[in-house]
């Protein structure tokens, strides 16, 4: 326990192990997916646009999407637009 300890302190962000240690938890559960990433943000006490900035200087990929499943929601919508474009042309 004293390394994780350790790495929790040794943390740049935060000022206290309690705030140090509440972003390693909110974290896990994002990246999980078992939280949403404005629920994160809300446990955080941060807003959206100051956690996405921390996120990406950390390098952390918090999307709830892999890549194929992106590509896949692309298809989808280019498909829809395709319908929608041709119906209203009728």
């Amino acid at each position: 326990m004293q390394e994780i300890e350790k790495v929790v302190w040794g943390f740049p962000l935060f000022k206290t192990y309690e705030e140090k240690e509440r972003f390693f938890k909110v974290l896990g559960l994002l990246v999980s997916h078992q939280i949403t990433f404005e629920k994160a943000a809300e446990l955080l006490k941060l807003d959206r646009e100051k956690l996405a900035f921390l996120l990406d200087l950390l390098e952390i990929d918090y999307s709830f999407l892999d890549e194929e499943e992106a590509n896949l929601e692309k298809e989808a919508v280019k498909k829809l637009l395709e319908e929608l474009k041709s119906e209203n042309s009728l």
